[in-house]
């Protein structure tokens, strides 16, 4: 198999991408206890500026994906965002599992979300991102029919490709994986235990190394209330310094991928 060819000879990619939830990761799954939402203030009040600075530092531009109701309810925190350089993507209203809406939900949300990243960041999300990336049957083809240019969503590759043309336009997937996530391992659900961050960052740099190895993308996904934390930032932190220092690897935006991709297919 032909190497991807990437810009300025790159032999791979790196996205360092967020979701930052916030309170709704459980208002979507019917929690209102205090403590539980104070969870997800964390990542708004103490993680968001912690991993702004780390990127502002390295240079490095990143994708967000921020749930309507998000954007309205911490404004500055999504205007900082937008003033350190970093994309702003759809991601729901309230992280709505997508899979269980009907079709007319789907897409009223959609229509929401594009409506308020837009009003509050003055960019039109170009990105979607479903919540816990659950899509239903539907979802490509609505985002093509709106306007969007890519999706992360998908698991099946390790470098982006085209959906299948639907009215006229056919969107980039840039391909994640639950290896690639902090939540699988440092979310406490009382069920799941949460593991030490130093195996974990071995995983994580592992998957890198393997990815660039094939000429990929290794889209990194984290949550500012998750990967905020002192401990676990330093793992941001390394990871940040093994990809800056890894030859040949192209660290951009999501969009900034799809645009290339788009244009060597």
């Amino acid at each position: 198999m032909t190497a991807p060819v990437w810009p300025d000879g790159a032999r791979a990619a790196c996205a360092f991408t967020f979701d930052l939830d916030a309170d709704t990761l459980w208002m979507a799954r019917g929690i209102s206890e205090p403590v539980t939402l104070s969870q997800g203030r964390f990542g708004v009040l103490e993680g968001l500026p912690r991993i702004l600075e780390l990127l502002g530092r390295a240079a490095i531009r990143s994708s967000f994906f921020v749930p309507a109701w998000v954007v309205e309810r911490y404004p500055e925190a999504v205007a900082s965002i937008v003033a350190g350089g970093h994309e702003v993507g759809a991601h729901g209203d309230v992280h709505e599992r997508v899979s269980d809406l009907d079709p007319a939900q789907e897409e009223k949300i959609l229509v929401r979300s594009v409506e308020v990243v837009t009003r509050h960041t003055g960019r039109r999300p170009r990105g979607y991102r479903a919540p816990a990336w659950q899509i239903s049957e539907r979802t490509i083809a609505l985002l093509a029919r709106h306007g969007f240019d890519y999706s992360s969503n998908m698991m099946d590759r390790l470098t982006p490709y085209l959906h299948p043309e639907v009215d006229g336009r056919r969107l980039v997937e840039v391909p994640v994986s639950w290896v690639l996530d902090d939540a699988p391992f440092f979310l406490f659900t009382g069920q799941r235990s949460i593991q030490p961050p130093g195996p974990v960052l071995d995983g994580w740099l592992e998957e890198f190394d393997g990815i660039s190895e094939t000429g990929g993308v290794a889209t990194f996904t984290f949550h500012p209330q998750i990967i905020g934390r002192p401990s676990r930032l330093a793992c941001l932190r390394r990871l940040v310094e093994r990809a800056r220092r890894t030859p040949g690897v192209w660290i951009a935006r999501l969009d900034e991928i799809s645009d290339h991709w788009r244009t060597r297919v």
